[in-house]
């Protein structure tokens, strides 16, 4: 069990009156929309009252989903295994991926606005992770249940294709614009599911469930026709959202409710998902806590130990919740102190106004001084040069002799002339 005692985590798991994932415009209309059909009858939900182990004891740890929508979530208290209950009936899941999970879940109107549902190079990981199991065949046959715009199928195809691998590939869905999308690229899809695959017959070398297992239902029976559909040793690979790894994946946000999705029946970690694949027949070849798995078809595989899958489950979803409070409260202390910083830069701003203001006042005196000062100099320049011709004038009086009356005469007339000059440039 969990080091950290969190009891409040289970009432946290419980909150309804939120909506965890912010939705655009057209989500929203959508939900709306999807509601509307559920009130109405037009999308039959129904309630879950046991496990696919067999156990009817199972605990609620939700009350909503991640668009807020009134679809809960149970645990296994003997396997781990979570479930969404109520769900939308089997019945009505043909309307509803054709009609609402696209636009709800990635807020675009078409199909090949939403990338995000088929993220680029799943299809090169998903041939990665099946090649050391694959026989040295040439020629593969391959089926991806849930296809989407075909992605996945056409990457895998030309990832094969550098090994020297020609791959024959066939995709299912329900989706029209989907199913349009991949015919446009070549791919041969067929509308429906497994029942639709079992029907028309054939093996498969590889079968390939790309976030689709968690969608099932019935997963015994899901399964068994999977064994119908894989040859003796053929390959199948699973990838689902891995409980266990929420903390992992940033959209999250280290909130369950925000991981949970009315359209995901299950929810599973490595051991519940490789534990109900054992029960299907089929041994495991690698599974990791992303819920990537490679499994064979196989008489008697060996039984996975889930005893403590439940109170590793719940201590998870604990350190979760415990996490995400603890990011909120230092999301919570880094916005208070970026708010003093900012109230600390707007004074540091208006101080620096302020000294900009005194310093252009200093400036425009330092200018008025220097002009004074340039005055001062010229003033002083004419001061020193008049200064300058009055003790020439006297020196060259002094210096006649009496002798020479003419020259006397002519310094003292010069001598009038100067001091004349001084005495009106200082007494007007």
């Amino acid at each position: 069990m969990s080091d950290i005692n969190f009891p409040q985590f289970r009432n946290i798991l419980l909150e309804k009156d939120r909506i965890p994932r912010k939705l655009n415009e057209n989500a929203e209309q959508q939900r709306l929309l999807f509601l509307e059909y559920i009130k109405n009858g037009k999308i039959k939900t129904e309630e879950v009252n046991s496990c696919q182990c067999g156990c009817g004891e199972l605990e609620k740890i939700a009350e909503i989903d991640r668009f807020g929508l009134p679809f809960g979530s149970l645990i296994c208290k003997r396997c781990g295994l979570v479930m969404t209950s109520p769900r939308i009936a089997s019945s009505a899941l043909p309307e509803y991926y054709d009609k609402f999970y696209h636009v709800l879940n990635y807020g675009h109107l078409h199909v090949h606005d939403q990338q995000a549902l088929f993220r680029l190079w799943q299809g090169n990981k998903i041939y990665r992770m099946l090649k050391p199991y694959l026989t040295d065949n040439k020629e593969l046959s391959v089926l991806e249940v849930g296809a989407g715009t075909g992605n996945v199928l056409k990457e895998f195809t030309a990832e094969a294709a550098k090994d020297g691998v020609t791959v024959t590939a066939t995709g299912t869905e329900y989706s029209t614009d989907c199913i349009e999308e991949c015919r446009m690229a070549g791919i041969n899809i067929v509308y429906g599911d497994l029942d639709t695959m079992v029907v028309q017959g054939g093996t498969y070398d590889v079968l390939i469930l790309s976030h689709v297992f968690e969608h099932f239902t019935d997963l015994k029976a899901e399964m068994s026709k999977i064994k119908k559909l894989i040859k003796p040793h053929g390959l199948l690979y699973i990838e689902v959202p891995g409980l266990c790894n929420i903390g992992n994946i940033a959209t999250y946000n280290f909130d369950f409710l925000e991981y949970v999705i009315h359209a995901h029946m299950y929810n599973f970690n490595r051991t519940s998902l490789t534990a109900i694949l054992a029960e299907g027949g089929f041994e495991t070849l690698t599974a990791n806590e992303k819920a990537e798995a490679v499994f064979r078809p196989c008489e008697n595989p060996a039984v996975v130990d889930t005893s403590v899958n439940y109170s590793d489950i719940m201590a998870y979803l604990e350190k979760l919740t415990f996490s995400r409070g603890f990011l909120k409260e230092g999301i919570e202390n880094f916005s208070t102190i970026r708010n003093n910083l900012k109230d600390e830069l707007a004074t540091v701003h208006r101080w620096h106004d302020h000294e900009k203001e005194e310093a252009e006042k200093f400036a425009r005196w330092n200018e008025a001084e220097k002009e004074r000062g340039d005055t001062a100099r010229r003033w002083h320049e004419q001061e020193k040069k008049v200064a300058s011709e009055l003790m020439h004038a006297l020196d060259e009086h002094f210096k006649t002799p009496y002798t020479s009356v003419r020259g006397k005469i002519d310094t003292y007339r010069n001598l009038r002339e100067v001091f004349a000059k001084y005495y009106k440039r200082y007494f007007g």
